[in-house]
């Protein structure tokens, strides 16, 4: 009897956001009566392969519906899950519609009929076979059953490693990294004795890194075994941007990022996130061109639609950038930094309400992005609900703790709140983990230490924050310290201090200026005495 040809063989890819493709099935079941059912189904399965590539995914199921390879069960299925989804869509309202607001009213509604269909077939077909295992993962983790979705995925990953799809889909089930380490660790010992297979978990364990904004020594090792082995890999260059971008080292994120548009210059994946860099380095011009190199190469690509939105914004046109923000989440509903970033336009539009909106899709997309938690911080602080905004800082910190910005965050609403201590705390935090010395927030918690009237403790904190003047410059926050203790030595009545710290002040606001003349004044007369 002879086998289909490896043409024969059936490649699906799925359109959306989870790309899932079925290859040359190694670990599928090779009995006698798997290959007969392969080969009679083989004209319906390739119908059925065309009906696919059309986009008619129930003429697709329907095709198979009495077929019972694991090929044609593989493909109805998927066709199933793919038309549900599709009307999921359609049956939603808008992108910030009123029924998006509640993602479980709308849901797959073929689901059900999937899950029963996979768990009716034998034992051997469905354990033994990758593909089969990867679509039971994801309608698991559709209908919120992680933890068994999680193991089936990580069955069908044992079985073929090389599904990349597979891999992400069991990252975004993911709530925190240790959860994610637990895993890694289950990977190593599984796949501990093919090098071809840690290959794929170096890339798995690269992007649970970046995902969670973790910065280790761990994730330049993997970036350097994994660069020596493909060196002219764009998404291993991208990597390393991201990690600047990350962690703010925007100089190099730029370069890294021109050096792959040298290289790759079609590539428009992850260029949004370049397009983020230009627009905090103010580079117009050059973000200008980067709109017109993006539309000429794809306009319908949500990334270009990101890029052109932040053009608009750094224009300040905010209705413009929201626009091309919502024309993005039309080609993509799950585009994460659309989302976040048109919450920050309708931030710039005082539209608090919908900011806030956008903010929540963000997260309902990804919830381990800090930017859509510390947006939706920002949206409350604007409408003085300190309690609200401080939640959702903390789980912003929670994320990404080693970022001086969160610990900053926390601490102005505690002040709000009028909790000076635990303010304190966080800005002290916050200066703890600070790469260089902060003279705002030596400013600041000096500051707080007077409201605790612990003068001897805020004396300390502006003399810190004046002697910086020394190593970095002079900014208003340094003369406010040095006003400051100029008033103290006053009191004290060392009045040569207080000539001297007072009539060295020339920086700073025009009350600053004022108040540090009349006491150099009221130094000299009580000196000349």
């Amino acid at each position: 009897m002879q086998q289909p040809s490896t043409e024969d063989q059936l490649m699906v890819v799925r359109e959306a956001p989870h790309l899932l493709k079925l290859g040359k099935e190694s670990s599928s079941p090779s009995n006698e009566e798997e290959m007969l059912l392969a080969y009679h189904e083989t004209n319906k399965i390739k119908l059925a392969k065309t009906y696919f590539d059309c986009k008619e995914y129930d003429r697709a199921a329907h095709v198979l519906k009495d077929c019972h390879s694991w090929k044609a069960t593989f493909i109805k299925l998927y066709s199933m899950y793919i038309s549900g989804d599709k009307r999921k869509e359609e049956e939603s309202d808008g992108i910030l519609g009123q029924n998006n607001s509640n993602n479980n009213f709308y849901c797959n509604k073929n689901i059900p009929v999937i899950v029963k269909e996979l768990e009716t077939l034998e034992h051997p077909n469905l354990n033994s076979n990758s593909h089969l295992l990867c679509l039971y993962g994801i309608v698991l983790l559709e209908n919120k059953n992680s933890t068994k979705g999680q193991e089936v995925l990580f069955k069908s990953l044992v079985l073929n490693p090389f599904n990349w799809s597979c891999w992400l889909e069991l990252l975004s089930s993911f709530t925190s990294f240790s959860e994610a380490t637990v895993y890694l660790s289950k990977f190593h010992k599984a796949l501990q004795n093919a090098f071809e297979y840690k290959i794929m978990l170096l890339f798995f364990r690269l992007t649970v890194n970046q995902v969670f904004f973790q910065s280790s020594e761990e994730i330049n090792s993997d970036l350097a075994t994994l660069s020596a082995i493909f060196p002219c890999f764009s998404y291993l260059n991208a990597q390393k941007a991201l990690i600047a971008y990350n962690m703010l080292d925007y100089n190099n994120a730029e370069i890294l990022f021109d050096q792959i548009l040298l290289s790759d210059p079609l590539r428009l994946d992850d260029l949004d996130t370049y397009s983020n860099i230009l627009y905090v380095m103010e580079k117009d011009s050059k973000l200008s061109f980067l709109a017109q190199f993006a539309s000429k190469i794809d306009k319908f690509r949500p990334e270009t639609c990101c890029i052109v939105a932040n053009y608009y914004s750094l224009k300040f046109e905010h209705e413009k950038a929201i626009m091309y923000y919502k024309r993005a989440l039309t080609l993509n509903k799950n585009c994460l930094s659309a989302w976040t970033l048109m919450g920050h336009e309708f931030v710039e539009l005082k539209n608090s309400h919908a900011a806030i909106e956008s903010y929540r899709r963000a997260v309902d997309t990804n919830n381990k992005d800090f930017r859509a938690w510390y947006g939706l911080g920002q949206a409350y602080e604007v409408l003085d609900m300190h309690l609200y905004s401080l939640y959702y800082y903390q789980r912003a910190c929670s994320l990404k703790p080693l970022d001086k910005r969160m610990w900053q965050a926390i601490g102005n609403c505690y002040e709000k709140l009028g909790e000076t201590k635990e303010s304190v705390k966080c800005y002290q935090k916050a200066l703890k983990i600070s790469t260089v010395v902060d003279t705002q927030l030596l400013y600041k918690i000096g500051t707080l230490y007077e409201v605790l009237n612990d003068i001897k403790t805020t004396y300390n904190y502006m003399k810190l924050c004046f002697e910086e003047e020394y190593n970095q410059e002079v900014t208003e926050d340094t003369s406010k310290a040095k006003l400051w203790l100029a008033r103290y030595e006053s009191q004290q009545g060392n009045w040569s201090f207080t000539y001297k710290l007072a009539s060295d002040i020339s920086y700073g606001n025009s009350n600053i200026i004022e108040e540090a003349r009349a006491l150099a004044r009221e130094a000299r007369l009580k000196l000349d005495r």
